[in-house]
C-alpha cells in the first residue's frame, strides 16, 4: 500500500524507520532545535508545589495575560493591552477559536498554507478564497479575492511552508485597505522573530500566536490570541467551552520562559537558523531547484522540472530498501503545486543537509 502523506503520516513513518534500524533525516514537521530561554527542569524545580491543585481563570492566569502583554509590547511592538489576551491551547485551538467566532461568514486565507487553516475553516462552516502569498503585488492579490460576505482576512509571514514575506510596507498597506473595508486582519505570527532579512512588519486585529517555536517549547501546548476587536468576551468563552483552560503547570513555565528573555535570545534564534537557511538555499539553487525566497521561519519550499509528483517522491524518499530514508511533506498538504514539496530545516545539522540534497539528487536522477 502507497504510504499516506500527509505531515503527522510521514512523522510517524519516519518514527518506524528509525526504530527498525534505519538512518532517517527528518525534514518533514515543523519542529525547532534551538535552546528555551531556560532549562524546563530548572524552571519545574521553581514552581510551586501546590501547581496544578486549583482550577484557574479559564482565560489564562493573570501573570501570564500579564506577561504576554508585554511580551507583545516590547519584542512585537503592538501596544497590547493584557484585558485582550486568551491563553489557548497552544496555536491550533487559537485558529479553532478565530474560525469558530466567524463561522458562516467568508475568509481570505492564504496559499500555500499550514494545513489546519483549510481543515479548521471547513469545521467552522467558514466559505473561503485563497490569495498566493508570494505573488508580487500582495495588496491587489487580496483585495481581489474580496466578497460581500468577507470578515476577515489571515495573513501567516513569515510563511509556513514557504518562508517568505512581503515588504513591510506592501503590508502597511494592505492592512489600511482592509480597515477602510471593515474587514478583520487576522495575522499568524507564529515565525514572526525567525527572520533572516528585514524585520516582518507586526500588524493586525487579532494575533494568533505559539511558544511552540519562539520558546521551542511544543510540547507545552501553550499560545494565545490578542483579540483587539469586537466579541472578546464571547472569544474568551470559547476556551471554556472547548478545553476549559490550559494546564496551570505548562502557564507557568510560559511564564517563566517569558521573564526571562531578552534582545540576546531573539538574536541567538536567528543565528541559529540563518546559516541553516543559506546552506539549504545554496545548495538546491546549485542543482536547479525553483522557490519562493525563504526570508525567515525554518522552512523552504521547492520544486523541480523532473518532479512529476512530489505525492511519488515523498514515497519514494521512504522505501524501507533505501539506504537512507528522508522525510518530506509533499506541496498538496499545503494547498501548493503537485511539484512542490516542504522542507523544514528546523531540526538538521550540516551534515544532515547535506545527506538531504544528495538524496534528493539521486532520487532525480533515477526518475529520468
Amino acid at each position: 500500500m502507497p504510504l499516506n502523506v500527509s505531515i503527522r503520516d510521514i512523522f510517524d513513518k519516519c518514527n518506524s524507520l528509525r526504530k527498525m534500524g534505519k538512518q532517517v533525516i527528518d525534514a518533514h514537521i515543523g519542529a525547532p532545535s534551538h535552546k528555551p530561554p531556560l532549562p524546563v527542569k530548572q524552571v519545574i524545580e521553581k514552581l510551586n508545589s501546590d501547581s496544578g491543585r486549583e482550577y484557574k481563570p479559564f482565560i489564562g492566569i493573570p501573570e501570564l495575560r500579564e506577561e504576554v502583554a508585554r511580551y507583545i509590547r516590547r519584542w512585537i511592538r503592538i501596544d497590547a493591552d493584557p484585558n485582550r489576551i486568551i491563553i489557548t491551547s497552544g496555536g491550533v485551538h487559537a485558529l479553532y477559536i478565530v474560525f469558530r467566532m466567524f463561522s458562516n461568514l467568508h475568509a481570505v486565507l492564504p496559499k500555500p498554507h499550514f494545513p489546519h487553516y483549510s481543515m479548521q475553516a471547513k469545521l467552522n462552516n467558514v466559505e473561503t478564497e485563497y490569495y498566493n502569498v508570494y505573488s508580487k503585488d500582495i495588496v491587489s492579490e487580496v483585495l481581489s479575492k474580496l466578497r460581500d460576505k468577507t470578515k476577515i482576512v489571515m495573513i501567516n509571514y513569515p510563511n509556513n511552508p514557504t518562508g517568505y514575506y512581503p515588504n513591510s510596507s506592501e503590508l502597511k498597506q494592505l492592512y489600511e485597505e482592509l480597515r477602510d473595508r471593515g474587514v478583520v486582519l487576522v495575522n499568524d505570527i507564529a515565525y514572526y522573530h525567525m527572520y533572516y532579512e528585514e524585520e516582518p512588519t507586526p500588524i493586525g486585529d487579532i494575533l494568533i500566536d505559539t511558544f511552540s517555536k519562539t520558546l521551542s517549547l511544543p510540547g507545552l501546548r501553550v499560545g494565545y490570541l490578542y483579540w483587539n476587536t469586537e466579541n472578546y468576551d464571547e472569544a474568551g468563552r470559547m476556551v471554556y467551552w472547548t478545553t476549559s483552560g490550559v494546564s496551570d503547570v505548562s502557564q507557568n513555565i510560559i511564564l517563566e520562559m517569558l521573564k526571562a528573555l531578552d534582545i540576546s535570545y531573539f538574536e541567538y534564534i536567528r543565528s541559529y537558523y540563518k546559516p541553516k537557511r543559506d546552506l539549504v538555499v545554496k545548495l538546491l539553487r546549485e542543482n536547479d531547484f525553483t522557490f519562493p525566497n525563504p526570508r525567515g521561519a525554518f522552512y523552504v519550499f521547492p520544486e523541480h522540472q523532473k518532479i512529476d509528483s512530489s505525492i511519488k517522491l515523498a514515497q519514494n524518499l521512504l522505501l524501507e530498501n533505501r539506504n537512507i530514508n528522508v522525510g518530506i511533506v509533499p506541496g498538496p498538504s499545503f494547498m501548493g503545486w503537485e511539484k512542490q514539496f516542504r522542507i523544514s530545516f528546523g531540526k538538521l545539522n550540516e551534515e544532515d543537509i547535506y545527506i538531504l540534497i544528495n538524496e534528493l539528487k539521486r532520487e532525480m536522477n533515477s526518475s529520468q
